[in-house]
């Protein structure tokens, strides 16, 4: 009986607090404290309930669920828009959707077939091009692609791009250049993703103790992001932090 009555006082504070802090008529932190059952009730269903729907966090679960129960709904979706369809934009979305499924070799075609007429030279659907290649660990076709690119316009860019190359440079075993663009990606987008594979490109060159300097950041960076920070980064963390032992 105590529990419960403790349950409902601490449910009473936590409801009053919250009407209050968001400025919701007082005639619901009078309903929660003098009918607190029913009050709190009804403050759950018709104002927390509601309001917590809306919010990013239930949008974001909400995916997640739906992801969860059927994995292949938005590719469905995707190539029944296509079919209905067939527009540069709708073949973006698949070959991006193809990508999200880990399934780079069917996103290839998809770009290739986008980079006609006016698009033949488009900047974005070249770097998307050259992302599904890096992918599908075809680094002599993402140079070639991001050296098309950067012909068509001298003036873009892009750290993306910028690690893109960097990687197909590694991939087809020229590491000195690869080095290099990797430091000057750093320059520009000292992001995760780039000192990962910088370090993990150091280490297997035996450059142990810059590769580690390298880990030591991003997880420190991490730590200063917060939760938000470590969840956008996640995979890099990760495995920075398995690198440090």
């Amino acid at each position: 009986m105590q529990t419960t009555l403790l349950l409902v006082f601490f449910l009473q504070i936590g409801c009053a607090i919250h009407a209050i802090r968001r400025g919701y008529p007082l005639f619901w932190v009078f309903l929660i404290v003098f009918v607190p059952v029913l009050g709190c009730l009804l403050y759950l269903v018709l104002v927390l309930l509601p309001e917590f729907s809306e919010s990013r966090v239930a949008r974001r679960g909400s995916r997640f669920l739906r992801q969860a129960i059927d994995p292949g709904k938005e590719l469905r979706k995707r190539q029944a828009a296509l079919e209905i369809s067939d527009t540069v934009a709708n073949r973006v979305a698949l070959a991006q959707e193809y990508l999200k499924q880990g399934q780079p070799d069917a996103a290839i075609p998809l770009y290739e077939s986008a980079l006609t007429g006016l698009y033949r030279t488009d900047p974005e659907l070249l770097l998307g091009l050259a992302t599904a290649l890096a992918a599908a660990g075809e680094f002599a076709r993402v140079r070639d692609t991001l050296d098309t690119l950067r012909a068509a316009h001298p003036t873009y860019d892009n750290p993306t791009a910028d690690l893109l190359y960097a990687r197909a440079l590694e991939g087809l075993g020229e590491i000195e250049p690869a080095l290099s663009r990797y430091a000057a990606v750093l320059q520009v987008a000292p992001g995760p993703e780039a000192k990962c594979r910088y370090a993990l490109l150091l280490k297997g060159l035996g450059r142990v103790a810059e590769a580690r300097g390298l880990f030591e950041e991003i997880v420190k960076d991490a730590r200063r992001g917060g939760r938000h920070g470590y969840r956008l980064n996640k995979e890099w963390v990760d495995l920075a932090r398995r690198e440090l032992g």
